[in-house]
């Protein structure tokens, strides 16, 4: 079967020549120029009409030294709780026709990623950082002060935040498991923290340990979920959960690992919350299906991607003011069937949450 000819799309020099007038008239018109007088509109708008003439985006954005696309850097794709935000940032960005890249930084990686200089090589309009204080920190000198930068769920010392005061919702997830007479409460981490981008989340839960005068203890657990490292040494994870000094309760950095020590409890015969209570933080869609029944601290997940959509979309147009703009929303301590009353509680510490604000 014979190959159709190529046709050449029309341009905006055919436009000009069907219309019989200037280049640059047409190219206000297409730009919606004010001062142009409505029968010349009309004029090029026919002749648009005529040639079936579609504007050309790319040649538009080289001119005008930027595109038309958002950058995301991720801090792990593989967390439910960051792909349900980039997928509502995905959405909120294309009602207002951007489009988006995305980068995956995660923790164990380099932040200074090929993704991030590709994005910026693509004159990317804005970056957004979702959920990888790291990366943000550890890019600021690549970026500067060349595309304007949102914190999503995380924070920088430089560039816009939208997020929520996660020091305060580890520490009311804390002091519930504190209340509830809990005081062996380990903090499940992503990997082992670097004090230089120390979690608001793991600051948060030392914060309240240290003010009921509890000792706190982060562990790390493997990817298959056999080892367990504490302070920089490495045993069997079963060791740890079934050990004298077992915890009664873990606060999970996030949802993901929260499902993870349950599932792993689940295996060692170690009944959820019976004989250990577990609480996340996010509320991830899955949290609260099925038997998981997570107790989390939930973030408002729309209105966190909304604003953090409208915050950049305001920078790139020079809508914002010169100081970078810190967004904290409110969030929730969701009680699930994850968490219970320690069983060999002798108290409740009801005044608790006032010691804390004191």
């Amino acid at each position: 079967m014979a190959t159709q000819p190529y046709v050449r799309p029309p341009t905006i020099h055919d436009v000009a020549r069907v219309a019989k007038l200037s280049k640059s008239t047409v190219s206000n018109v297409i730009r919606n120029a004010v001062g142009v007088h409505p029968a010349t509109r009309e004029r090029v708008q026919a002749a648009i009409v005529e040639l079936d003439y579609q504007t050309n985006i790319v040649a538009r954005q080289l001119v005008q030294q930027r595109t038309s696309i958002l950058g995301i850097v991720i801090g792990d794709l593989a967390d439910p709780f960051q792909a349900e935000i980039a997928k509502l940032i995905g959405g909120f960005t294309a009602a207002l026709s951007y489009q988006v890249m995305f980068c995956n930084a995660p923790s164990d990686g380099n932040p200074e990623a090929e993704g991030i200089r590709r994005m910026l090589e693509h004159r990317v309009a804005g970056l957004l950082f979702l959920s990888c204080r790291a990366a943000a920190e550890q890019a600021r000198h690549l970026i500067g002060s060349r595309v304007p930068s949102v914190f999503v769920c995380c924070s920088a010392g430089w560039g816009d935040v939208v997020s929520i005061d996660e020091r305060a919702g580890a520490l009311t997830a804390i002091s519930h498991l504190i209340v509830e007479g809990h005081r062996a409460i380990w903090h499940l981490a992503d990997a082992p923290s670097d004090s230089r981008y120390a979690c608001d989340r793991e600051l948060g839960y030392a914060d309240a340990m240290l003010a009921a005068g509890l000792q706190p203890r982060t562990l790390c657990i493997s990817r298959d979920g056999e080892t367990a490292t504490i302070g920089g040494v490495a045993m069997p994870i079963a060791d740890v959960l079934l050990g004298d000094e077992r915890p009664t309760a873990v606060f999970a950095v996030n949802d993901m690992r929260a499902l993870q020590i349950m599932q792993i409890a689940e295996r060692l015969g170690l009944g959820v919350p019976d004989k250990l209570s577990v609480l996340g933080f996010d509320d991830a869609g899955s949290a609260g299906h099925g038997r998981m029944e997570l107790s989390t601290i939930a973030q408002p997940k729309e209105q966190l991607a909304q604003l953090a959509v409208d915050t950049l979309v305001r920078r790139i147009a020079g809508g914002a003011g010169t100081e970078p703009a810190r967004h904290l929303l409110g969030f929730q301590l969701m009680l699930r069937r994850s968490t219970a009353t320690h069983h060999q509680a002798t108290e409740r510490l009801e005044s608790f949450p006032a010691l804390l604000s004191a």
